[in-house]
């Protein structure tokens, strides 16, 4: 099988402000968590799974883990 792997990650805006409350899960599963109020995240997560990251007000974002352990994702707001 797929090894788990621990990824911890930050989702901000363009600004570079972090986001409280986005969630963050593995893509097809109900494996997910929602950041916290600095915008980070932890999860046990599949080393190839993909993240689908979405929050209200902004476009969802897909990330591929791709073995990294650190994400940092930046969500970008609806037009």
């Amino acid at each position: 099988g797929v090894a788990t792997i621990g990824v911890k990650g930050t989702v901000k805006d363009k600004g570079g402000m972090p986001i409280p409350g986005v969630n963050v899960v593995v893509k097809g599963t109900t494996n997910g968590t929602i950041t916290d109020f600095d915008g980070n995240f932890k999860l046990d997560v599949p080393s190839n799974a993909v993240l689908t990251v979405s929050f209200i007000g902004y476009k969802s974002a897909e990330i591929s883990v791709n073995n990294q352990r650190v994400l940092n994702i930046v969500l970008e707001e609806e037009s």
